[in-house]
């Protein structure tokens, strides 16, 4: 008997120090949602058919409630693996479950970035050969 490719890899437990807050995802998505240039955000959700006025409620943090699957399905469409797991399970927000440390600390870096203001980028960083003269 051939295995089915519908059938999913059994749920192990969480481990909960590769999972980080509603929030941290929120912002950070907001961040690379600002990323993008002026006018291809639609664009983008019609590429990845992501409903473009959630997505701008989103971007804007104008939605009236929390949307974690929104959020999850923006993720996956910026090469962000998550998956979503309540913890406790009687919470009312869901947490986002990176699947490996690499990831989570990608994300964690990135975000550390966003938050600074004033992110470091590769052609700005002073050049030693360059040194002003005396």
């Amino acid at each position: 008997m051939v295995p089915s490719p519908n059938i999913s890899a059994p749920l192990g437990f969480p481990d909960l120090k590769l999972s980080v807050p509603y929030a941290d995802v929120l912002r950070y998505a907001q961040f690379r949602l600002l990323m993008q240039a002026k006018g291809e955000l639609k664009s983008f959700c019609d590429q990845h058919e992501l409903p473009y006025t959630s997505i701008v409620g989103l971007k804007n943090n104008s939605l009236k409630r929390e949307e974690p699957r929104l959020l999850q399905r923006l993720l996956r469409s910026l090469a962000v693996a998550t998956e979503l797991i309540r913890i406790p399970p009687t919470s009312v927000t869901p947490r986002f479950l990176f699947p490996n440390l690499e990831a989570l600390t990608t994300f964690k870096a990135q975000l550390k970035c966003f938050d600074s203001g004033t992110p470091t980028l590769p052609d700005s960083e002073p050049d030693a050969s360059e040194s002003p003269a005396p």
